[in-house]
């Protein structure tokens, strides 16, 4: 279990409080975990790349249609994400919502801090080599957000990182070859002043 888990786990279950489901397929997810588990309906499907039958960037159906879409620690794989949430919201039910988080920041498997993805070459990836990280959900409101703030100030103010003279904006479109915004809910979440990290957490209704 990751050390962010615990607490990025509360903020998606705050945001799917008011949401009913009687189906959730989970993308990315090849098992139950603790977040599965907390969310209690009839039908659970797992898809993922491990287990053969999901790829978040080739032409993938679903089963069925689902009340509800979790997509946690995925969506930034994918190399058009705009077209990943067009076919997330044809997979849902007519009043159905799905969850897909992104983030910046604190990639650990690297040594030099990046914000985005790319940077001086260096492509992040994960999990295995070749696995990069493509995309993440970006507009400018976001510069409104606490959590974002604190976020970039954390960032500037470490010597060691190179960001002290840029902003924001800028560095997202310079490192994040593939950038989404789309009409959602969103909550955000700072964690880590040390190595700074921010989830963007998004709730799309159908």
């Amino acid at each position: 279990m990751g050390k962010s888990d615990s607490i990025i786990f509360e903020e998606y279950k705050k945001l799917l409080r008011n949401v009913n489901a009687s189906s959730v397929a989970f993308l990315g997810f090849p098992k139950e975990n603790l977040l599965t588990l907390s969310i209690d309906v009839p039908v659970k499907h797992f898809y993922d790349l491990s287990i053969g039958n999901w790829n978040i960037n080739d032409d993938w159906i679903l089963t069925q249609q689902y009340d509800l879409i979790v997509c946690t620690r995925c969506a930034y794989f994918s190399k058009n994400p705009q077209l990943f949430i067009e076919k997330c919201k044809r997979h849902l039910t007519a009043d159905g919502h799905a969850l897909i988080d992104w983030g910046l920041g604190d990639h650990w498997r690297f040594k030099n801090y990046k914000v985005g993805w790319v940077r001086d070459g260096e492509h992040e990836y994960a999990y295995q080599a070749n696995n990069f990280l493509y995309s993440c959900y970006w507009n400018d409101e976001l510069l409104k957000d606490d959590d974002v703030n604190l976020f970039w100030q954390n960032v500037k103010k470490n010597p060691r990182f190179g960001y002290a003279s840029k902003n924001i904006s800028d560095v997202i479109k310079e490192e994040i070859p593939s950038i989404v915004s789309y009409p959602c809910k969103i909550t955000t979440k700072f964690l880590w002043p040390e190595s700074p990290q921010l989830y963007i957490i998004t709730l799309v209704k159908n």
